[in-house]
């Protein structure tokens, strides 16, 4: 039994406890109790940690990134022994991990090789966060998909891209990952520009149900999230060029949901200094489009999930500091949004709200603790003081 002492809680990641301070009783990875400090004994025989002064969040999430990619040379980490790639993105899940982030969703990697350490977690062979992996990324032939050799796994009509969701069902991904619109990083493909027909997205989206598999979709143009939301995909990722439309089809929708990535495009302008011209050129061309779009969405009331697509630039794993701080500076979303968005939000729209995303007996100790409010200043999320996965201490 571990207990944890004097925490300082939010009532907005809180069920079941309507203080600010609490003892948090864990046994066997789950949440047994919230008590109020003023009244709770200390039972004896606990392993008590005392969290005074630190703020206790649920694990956060990180909706989007990539575990295969580290921000280095695209062809030079083509060449890379695939072998060596495995054991690098393990130490970069756990680089996420030792910062709070309890569980990641990876879209996108070469070969498929972060399903397999996605079971390897599950299974207990290794510590990291939970991850849900979607696998090789299924695109129409596209220029510039062979610039991220082995990501994609192509497919030109509707019964390809059933044959593909069936494949990577078969395979063990959790979600199916569909390129929608041209990409920044690829060359030649245009940010704004559908890659997809209609008919070919509703066809894996069919097939991606039938198997049980949600659907995200790469989508940075207009008429490709209008597209997304007709066909009932899940996640529209980065979803950076909305017009009004695209924002009223978002809120009458109760199924599709956007999850915006502002660090690349930020990185990307702020130090262009050895980036490929195409990322830069690309990446500030959206930049504003994209924060007016979010800006929008905030006043909407529309519900959306955070993802820093960590892995496209250096140093990016682990520090969604820079995505949190992009949101409340750019845009003007508050510490404790944002926070809602990385937690509650991303479990409800990943569905898997029953297990983490805020703190309630009975779900998964998925915790982290801060030293400070970083409901109150987002500079705080990188004083880590306590990460505790599944009510094991976090030591990698």
């Amino acid at each position: 039994m571990i207990i944890l002492r004097n925490a300082r809680l939010l009532p907005a990641l809180t069920e079941g406890f309507e203080g600010n301070f609490a003892d948090i009783i864990l046994e066997d990875g789950i949440i047994q109790e919230i008590k109020d400090t003023k009244t709770a004994k200390i039972t004896s025989g606990a392993n008590v940690i005392d969290l005074t002064g630190k703020t206790l969040l649920p694990g956060l999430i990180e909706a989007h990134l990539h575990l295969d990619l580290c921000g280095m040379n695209v062809y030079e980490e083509n060449v890379q022994q695939e072998s060596y790639r495995v054991m690098r993105a393990l130490r970069l899940a756990q680089d996420n991990l030792k910062m709070g982030y309890t569980t990641v969703r990876d879209l996108g990697d070469r070969n498929n090789l972060v399903i397999g350490i996605a079971r390897a977690v599950k299974d207990g062979l290794i510590m990291g966060p939970d991850i849900l992996a979607s696998g090789q990324i299924l695109s129409p032939t596209e220029a510039g998909n062979d610039y991220f050799e082995g990501m994609y796994a192509e497919a030109d009509c509707p019964d390809a891209y059933t044959r593909a969701v069936r494949r990577q069902y078969q395979l063990g991904a959790d979600w199916i990952k569909i390129m929608g619109t041209g990409a920044v990083m690829n060359p030649g493909g245009e940010p704004g520009k559908p890659i997809i027909y209609e008919k070919e997205l509703c066809a894996a989206c069919e097939a991606a149900s039938y198997a049980g598999l949600p659907v995200a979709v790469h989508c940075h143009g207009t008429e490709g999230i209008k597209m997304c939301i007709r066909c009932g995909v899940r996640t529209v990722e980065h979803s950076t060029l909305m017009d009004e439309e695209c924002i009223r089809m978002y809120k009458a929708s109760d199924q599709s949901f956007p999850i915006p990535t502002m660090s690349p495009m930020v990185a990307f302008t702020e130090h262009p200094e050895g980036k490929p011209i195409h990322y830069v050129e690309k990446g500030r061309q959206s930049a504003a489009k994209l924060i007016e779009g979010l800006r929008a969405c905030r006043e909407a009331g529309i519900k959306m999930g955070w993802g820093s697509d960590a892995g496209v630039y250096e140093n990016s794993h682990g520090n969604g500091l820079y995505e949190f701080r992009a949101r409340v500076e750019r845009v003007g979303f508050t510490p404790l949004e944002c926070l809602l968005q990385a937690t509650k939000n991303n479990a409800e729209i990943l569905g898997i709200s029953d297990t983490v995303g805020t703190i309630a007996c009975g779900k998964k100790a998925n915790l982290v603790a801060f030293d400070g409010n970083p409901d109150e200043n987002i500079e705080v999320l990188s004083q880590v003081s306590l990460v505790l996965k599944a009510g094991v201490v976090v030591n990698v």
